[in-house]
């Protein structure tokens, strides 16, 4: 990132961009990530998080940026089930210290996880611009094409338009889609289910002929999604894989590519650059984003956003989805890509982003001082190393983490380093 003016960080996980607000505790499970948006800050900036940032992993991260702690201000505003996070935050009478956060840094900007209608009314009711953009209203001309292209069906609308190859399928209201499936079970064997907002896999179902796929749909099965679903084929998936691209005021450019671990269709890592069986993919990748890219910025839009994609086991490349919004990957590589030039390394090195569960509970204190004494943290002076991102679950075992490198074979080394230090399974 370049000097700027301050930003208010908005962790806004809990948005109806990618998936209904009545999808209540899946939106809650994804906001505990919110910690993690502490590697975005700069000194002069604001974080209002959904979740609360543990005062260790905010002095581990600060200190690794070589960010002063009293330089920055972070905000625990508590979400409300079904509600946006800005509605949670008047309802507990938090507007008043946010607005009073804003006013002593002269030329600030809402920058958002999701760039969805609550964040954009919060900007404006604020008075300040989303990063980006001019102002909150020329944010605000962007929402139409974020909320078509943050669904399934907007994706595979567009992207035949734009060169961009989709699976075979067909978007059908949900009571048409017991007559879909069928049809897609005679006509091509398995299939893929998908309610119309989705992220991380969520709601996903696979179908094979003879499932009883449908029990329970009538009261209220598939995750309840009531909108429109997508049947496609379902592909013999070798590779998955995806490319985050950037509109900015210079135009589209891309900002990483990588391959996606997966546990079934839930994302669970990523490695990056895309090398070996994957790294054909990389330039047709990035034709299909910088396409993407330009429909979207001829209809208002700046920012980051990705195409994720399948490599089939025959060696194509298909397009699955369109994410237009900050995803899992976005804020790692900012952080990566941060502390590679503090160690004064020339563009990115090779990456990972992996989470597993650790054989004891662990306060975060003690998981970064195991590291540090096995000499597998993240310094300057190795250039290498694993850093704790995302602050300690919970559950005290579920670890989040990011492996640097100067390689793949590298990455994978360390990470077994990091298991075995760690108990990881």
């Amino acid at each position: 990132m370049q000097d700027r003016s301050p930003w208010l960080v908005y962790a806004n996980f809990v948005s109806d961009l990618a998936l209904g607000l009545e999808a209540g505790d899946v939106l809650e499970r994804w906001a505990t990530q919110a910690p993690r948006k502490v590697w975005l800050l700069r000194a002069g900036d604001v974080l209002v998080t959904p979740v609360p940032v543990s005062p260790d992993f905010r002095t581990y991260a600060l200190g690794l940026l070589d960010v002063p702690d009293a330089s920055v201000s972070v905000l625990h505003a508590p979400g409300r089930r079904g509600a946006a996070m800005a509605d949670a935050l008047r309802q507990d009478g938090l507007l008043e210290t946010v607005r009073g956060l804003v006013a002593g840094r002269a030329g600030m900007a809402l920058l958002p996880t999701a760039l969805d209608a609550s964040a954009v009314a919060l900007a404006a009711e604020l008075g300040i611009p989303v990063s980006g953009y001019a102002s909150a209203e020329g944010a605000g001309a962007a929402l139409g094409v974020t909320s078509l292209l943050n669904t399934k069906a907007g994706f595979r609308q567009v992207a035949p338009e734009l060169g961009i190859r989709v699976p075979r399928g067909l978007v059908c209201r949900r009571d048409e889609l017991r007559d879909a499936v069928r049809s897609h079970l005679a006509g091509h064997g398995r299939a893929v289910l998908k309610p119309d907002r989705s992220a991380g896999g969520h709601g996903i179902l696979f179908v094979s002929p003879g499932d009883p796929w449908w029990l329970g749909l009538d009261e209220g099965g598939l995750g309840g999604a009531e909108g429109p679903w997508i049947v496609e084929e379902r592909l013999d998936v070798a590779h998955s894989v995806s490319v985050q691209m950037d509109v900015g005021p210079h135009g589209v450019g891309p900002a990483f590519s990588g391959e996606m671990r997966t546990v079934g269709p839930v994302f669970s890592g990523y490695l990056s650059p895309l090398t070996g069986a994957t790294a054909g993919a990389a330039e047709e990748l990035e034709r299909w984003g910088r396409a993407l890219g330009t429909y979207l910025a001829d209809r208002g839009y700046a920012g980051p956003f990705g195409i994720d994609a399948v490599i089939t086991r025959d060696g194509a490349l298909v397009a699955t989805e369109s994410n237009i919004r900050r995803t899992a990957t976005t804020t790692p590589q900012v952080m990566i890509a941060r502390l590679a030039r503090s160690a004064g390394l020339t563009g990115t090195p090779a990456w990972l982003l992996g989470q597993r569960r650790a054989a004891a509970v662990l306060d975060f204190g003690t998981a970064a001082g195991r590291l540090s004494a096995a000499g597998l943290d993240w310094t300057t002076a190795r250039q290498e190393g694993v850093v704790l991102y995302a602050d300690a679950p919970h559950d005290g075992r579920s670890w989040r983490y990011a492996v640097i490198g100067p390689h793949r074979e590298r990455l994978l080394e360390l990470e077994a380093a990091l298991s075995e230090v760690m108990g990881l399974s």
